[in-house]
């Protein structure tokens, strides 16, 4: 496919990254030195503004496929989508912010000319949002609309899950596909052990939630959560979790920003001060919360709240990283789990691109989980999975006839299924071929 990316930041410069091995790609940005950033990278880079249509015939933008718009200007992506849609591009992806064009995670716009709006803040709110349905929960994603859930939970005191991978008895339709243990993730291997503090990662048929909740002896109360930080992802996180009638303090240093929000959260402690203030943590009771986010805009004071609270005895803690590349730097000292606008922004533009349903990036670009389909005259028909995905791969879930199902070492692919595979991110185009016609 030929795609035009218009943006090499954060978000473009990981799209780029992920596409360029297998597709024909073209980046626009006026930063030099983000396009200098590219240069190790088989791609075509073209400095300029995205939303000059001369540049975007420049690019050749009317034999695109695609065109992802994900600069940091909200206009300028619009601008350009509606021009490439305008030249005959079908599919059009605009990053936006702004909440008077967008109030949802991902919303469709075609009447104006985009295919999709995506918004990196409210993506991220949902998806931490989603990380509270029991206690030791991390991550919680919807797959295949709502069918099968992506699982990732810290292992507790009390849970009956340590020991061998071979002898954890799981509930039907749940299946272990990765392990996260001190920021490095691995496919786990029968004889492997499963430690204290582990991060595992699940998918389950979402009708085995409940379940899983129950063996792993997890309560039902409502947990005490603290947001520090009011922006716009704090304040798209405090209203998610209003409405799922939680008890939430929210900090902010700026006072004018604390009397905007005050008016539209009336169920949230609003504080005013600095979330990075020990005596004001204190006293506000962060060491008896179940859950604190920092998700201020600033990474070095996410960190430095994050590691303050753990101090204090916070029970779980997640913290907003503005760069992808911090990720592992921030679980390794104690965040149990950090996100980035960035990354979550580019896994929801490659499930549009990449070729299978649904891709998700794990563990700061070291584990990829892609949905593909097995369409009629692909390769892995017919064939056992476990036999013929490479090495550094898992079938880990197959949709049948919208029926969630654990392959077995002997489950052979049909016509139609989709066959959700945690890979390594240097072996998914091997996967990628044999399921392509």
């Amino acid at each position: 496919m030929h795609i035009l990316i218009t943006g090499a930041g954060e978000v473009g410069f990981l799209i780029a990254s992920e596409l360029h091995e297998d597709h024909d790609v073209t980046v626009i940005d006026k930063d030099p030195e983000a396009c200098a950033r590219l240069q190790d990278m088989d791609v075509k880079v073209l400095q300029g503004n995205s939303a000059n249509a001369r540049l975007l015939l420049e690019a050749e933008v009317k034999k695109a496929d695609i065109v992802v718009a994900v600069t940091g200007n909200d206009e300028v992506n619009v601008i350009t989508c509606v021009i490439a849609s305008h030249l005959g591009v079908r599919q059009t992806i605009a990053r936006v912010s702004n909440p008077e064009y967008i109030d949802q995670p991902v919303q469709d716009r075609k009447e104006i000319g985009i295919s999709y709006m995506i918004c990196p803040e409210l993506s991220m709110a949902e998806e931490m949002a989603r990380s509270l349905y029991f206690p030791s929960m991390l991550m919680n994603r919807d797959l295949a609309n709502g069918l099968v859930e992506l699982i990732e939970f810290k292992v507790t005191p009390g849970m009956n899950i340590l020991g061998p991978v071979e002898k954890v008895s799981l509930p039907k339709n749940c299946n272990l596909i990765a392990i996260n243990r001190a920021g490095e993730i691995s496919i786990p291997k029968k004889d492997e052990q499963i430690l204290l503090d582990d991060h595992l990662m699940l998918l389950c048929d979402s009708k085995a939630l409940p379940g899983l909740r129950q063996m792993l002896h997890e309560s039902q109360t409502s947990p005490k959560v603290m947001i520090v930080g009011g922006g716009m992802v704090g304040f798209y996180l405090a209203n998610r979790l209003e409405v799922m009638k939680m008890d939430v303090k929210l900090i902010e240093q700026n006072a004018e920003r604390c009397a905007e929000i005050a008016d539209k959260l009336s169920g949230t402690m609003i504080l005013n001060g600095d979330g990075s203030d020990l005596a004001l943590l204190q006293e506000e009771g962060a060491g008896k919360m179940d859950v604190v986010f920092a998700v201020t805009g600033l990474d070095d004071k996410n960190l430095l709240c994050s590691l303050l609270v753990k101090q204090l005895g916070a029970k779980k803690i997640f913290s907003r990283v503005n760069r992808s590349v911090y990720i592992k730097l921030f679980e390794m000292v104690g965040v149990d789990r950090a996100v980035s606008p960035g990354q979550v922004t580019a896994d929801a533009v490659l499930q549009r691109v990449i070729g299978g349903e649904e891709v998700i990036t794990l563990s700061d670009e070291r584990m990829e989980l892609v949905d593909f389909i097995a369409r009629p005259g692909a390769r892995i028909i017919g064939k056992i999975v476990s036999k013929e995905l490479p090495k550094d791969s898992l079938a880990g879930m197959v949709l049948r006839d919208s029926v969630p199902i654990v392959p077995g070492n002997d489950f052979k692919v049909a016509a139609g299924d989709r066959v959700f595979v945690m890979s390594m991110p240097d072996v998914v185009s091997k996967v990628k071929k044999l399921f392509i016609p």
